[in-house]
């Protein structure tokens, strides 16, 4: 199948001062942040949480960002009334990135996960879904605490999820539960809390996999929905994301309660955006020539009127010729407006 060259993955140029962190994407960009973040909290006397917290709000324009913080009515008043209203979700936006980052794939582990690292920093979403983590090569994970809480289903296990916060989250609960019917430690990860007073929850998963498996992935996908509706019921005006690598085919996919969306179709079924495993592009996995499918899906419910979806992680990783995964992450953003 034939596609133009904008749609093709990128082999990224790595210099010697990038190879400590294994070479992706506009490291430029992210040293520069980086020191708009130290330089900030240089200035006000603060950290770099405080920092990165208010940077990112207003595009990473210091400038503005040091006007929020000493008091400027007419960034005080746009902040408020983008994140942290009360009355209304009006201009409330939330990014939300899922990934199976195959962590049991030994293969070049070490630097794949460096990779990851590097590309969760640039692309920066308040919210972080991981499936496949394992303990091994798990250092460059850890190290996002330094910007985001970090969950994890059940670490010690053969591979596990985790879910990754944005400080600005106050998360009042975490939650594991393990399907009964799985052979493969699959989990449902569920974290309860608040972003500038909204209620959120956020419930992170791996389905069982292979198609020999689809009456177990069913199972728990209708589990999973099941779950959801109670969450909505009982927790009415809430924000929900719920998603992971699901392993699904749309064949396979019923029982979604009123008002849970797919993001994916919500930002228009963009056929770009559509494989999340796409075997055409991405070679790391040997053996599955010309297949392609979207197996990781974020769905949600709340008062957002825009979503926009895209795939990260397409970039390959020039020291060891392969992708930081054969899954391509999930990013979808969304927007009240």
């Amino acid at each position: 199948m034939s596609s133009s060259d904008n749609d093709e993955p990128k082999v990224v140029e790595i210099s010697d001062d990038e190879m400590e962190c294994e070479g992706v994407v506009e490291v430029n960009n992210e040293q520069s942040d980086e020191a708009k973040m130290r330089e900030f909290a240089e200035i006000t006397a603060t950290d770099e949480i405080m920092a990165q917290s208010i940077l990112q709000d207003v595009g990473w324009d210091l400038k503005r960002a040091l006007d929020v913080f000493f008091g400027s009515d007419a960034f005080k008043e746009t902040r408020n009334e983008a994140v942290m209203g009360p009355s209304s979700s009006a201009g409330f936006e939330l990014s939300l990135m899922s990934w199976n980052i195959d962590g049991l794939d030994g293969r070049s582990l070490a630097t794949r996960m460096k990779a990851v690292a590097t590309i969760v920093k640039k692309v920066n979403p308040d919210i972080l879904f991981l499936q496949e983590v394992v303990d091994r090569d798990l250092e460059p994970i850890d190290k996002l605490q330094s910007l985001y809480k970090i969950y994890y289903s059940n670490k010690g296990c053969q591979y596990y999820t985790a879910i990754l916060v944005s400080k600005m989250f106050e998360v009042e609960k975490h939650d594991v539960v393990h399907f009964q019917n799985s052979g493969m430690y699959r989990t449902l990860q569920i974290v309860e809390g608040s972003i500038g007073g909204m209620k959120v929850f956020l419930v992170n998963t791996h389905l069982e996999s292979m198609r020999d498996h689809r009456a177990q992935r069913m199972a728990q996908f209708s589990f999973c929905m099941d779950r959801c509706a109670e969450i909505i019921a009982n927790n009415p005006g809430c924000f929900l994301f719920f998603g992971g690598d699901l392993n699904l085919r749309d064949e396979e996919i019923s029982s979604i309660p009123d008002g849970v969306l797919d993001a994916w179709v919500s930002a228009g079924c963009d056929t770009k955006t559509k494989w999340t495993w796409d075997t055409y592009k991405n070679d790391n996995k040997q053996g599955f020539n010309g297949a392609k499918m979207r197996f990781d899906r974020i769905y949600w419910h709340g008062p957002f009127n825009q979503v926009h979806f895209s795939l990260e992680g397409r970039q390959r990783i020039r020291s060891c010729l392969c992708f930081p995964s054969d899954h391509w992450a999930i990013n979808a953003t969304f927007s009240a407006v």
